[in-house]
This record gives C-alpha cells, structure tokens and sequence, in this order.
C-alpha cells in the first residue's frame, strides 16, 4: 500500500464502501480493506481466474466481484471510494472507464487512480 496507493490513505476512513476495480490477485484490495474495516469493500476484475487466487486470502470485509469496469454492475453512488490501480493503461477507452467509475461513486465520494505512462518513463 506505501508505494501503491500512499496518496489514497488520507481519503480512507473506517466504514467506508470501497470498489477495487482491476483488483487482480487482491494484495491491494486486502490492504485497502483493513484500512475501511468494518466497511465494505468489492474487489472487481474481469478475469475470473486471478479472483480464485484473490478469495484464498481474502478479510473478512472484502468480496470479489467478476465485472466489465465499462459496465459495473453496480447501482449508481453505491459507494464512498472507488479505486483502480494500473487500470487505465490496458484500456482501449479510459474516458469511458472513468464515467463509470465516478457513476458508481457517491457524489462526495473519490474516484482515485494511479497509473504510469510508460511512453514517458526512462
């Protein structure tokens, strides 16, 4: 979580609702539960066989959810924080990615991203 989603801890706080979208085997997902714990929190992604691995070790107040982040399957402002980690670089419309995450997010709530731009790195 220090050196993933560092800039996101100030915006957590206990009971929480949070989507991990992307979430992949959950290692980010379990740190990002304990910090809203008793919130809920849904880690999202749209391979079924990398959530077998994220369910093994799992809190308590996490499930894992397969979805389309251009389509969740969610109600709209269904929660507080919604998080993507080195999402938005694999997708062939971001913007569209984004619109739906802010749709799934409360009006107050955060939409927080972090991802890289490779063509930038040296």
């Amino acid at each position: 979580m220090a050196n993933s989603a560092a800039y996101l801890v100030p915006h957590l706080a206990p009971g929480q609702t949070l989507l991990d979208v992307g979430c992949g085997p959950g290692t980010l997902t379990a740190d990002l539960a304990r910090r809203v714990a008793p919130g809920t929190v849904v880690g999202l992604d749209r391979a079924e066989s990398v959530l077998e691995e994220a369910r093994a070790s799992t809190e308590e107040n996490v499930r894992f959810a397969t979805g389309d982040v251009y389509d969740l399957p969610f109600a709209n402002a269904a929660f507080d924080v919604v998080h993507a980690h080195q999402v938005l670089q694999h997708l062939t419309d971001p913007v569209a990615a984004l619109r739906e995450m802010n749709r799934v997010c409360r009006p107050d709530g955060v939409v927080a991203v972090r991802d890289a731009d490779y063509h930038a790195m040296t």
